[in-house]
């Protein structure tokens, strides 16, 4: 077998080739410790995320523990609370023929809207509910406070073709009636 010699400008492509890859695995050295680096501070982040999801569940668990503060008059007259019954609106939807469900918001203003409204179909703010509930709804009231974008995907998916969807972001309940009143006329 015959053994060539390497001429001198291939021996020296191939100083500057392996000089080449000794740069490449330096740099990729280099590299892999900055990526292990921002793997560290991602997993550190995911972490305090966590740990910060966990922090304001607890919060909003105690909130929903504890009754709104609202001064309370201890001794009422019976004039007074006859005054009061007369400050409450009226349910202006009580004589229409119409299934109005409302699905979102905190539990403190479903609450408001179904001593108002007894004759409104409260879903809840959760994403598991049953999707039967919504059917025959004529009107559905989305309040997107306190209530995730699955549970709204689901309520809308799951009413009637044809029922009006109504989108609020207001807690306020006389907003929620003229907005009502508007999709009726």
């Amino acid at each position: 077998m015959v053994q060539i010699k390497p001429s001198k400008s291939v021996l020296k492509r191939m100083a500057e080739l392996e000089s080449k890859c000794l740069d490449l695995e330096n740099q990729l050295v280099i590299v892999q410790a900055e990526r292990n680096t921002y793997k560290e501070k991602y997993e550190d982040i995911l972490v305090e995320n966590i740990r910060l999801q966990d922090a304001l569940k607890e919060i909003r668990e105690r909130l929903r523990r504890h009754e709104p503060i609202e001064p309370q008059v201890e001794e009422e007259n019976v004039e007074d609370a006859g005054e009061e019954q007369a400050d409450v609106p009226a349910d202006c939807f009580a004589g229409l023929p119409l299934k109005v469900s409302v699905i979102g918001g905190t539990s403190a203003w479903q609450a408001k809207v179904a001593d108002r409204h007894p004759g409104f179909k409260l879903i809840g703010s959760s994403k598991n509910f049953d999707g039967d509930k919504l059917s025959g709804t004529d009107i559905l009231v989305i309040n997107t406070n306190a209530v995730s974008h699955a549970c709204t995907q689901k309520a809308r998916s799951e009413v009637d073709r044809g029922a009006e969807v109504l989108i609020i972001s207001s807690n306020n309940l006389d907003i929620l009636d003229r907005k009502i009143q508007a999709l009726l006329t």
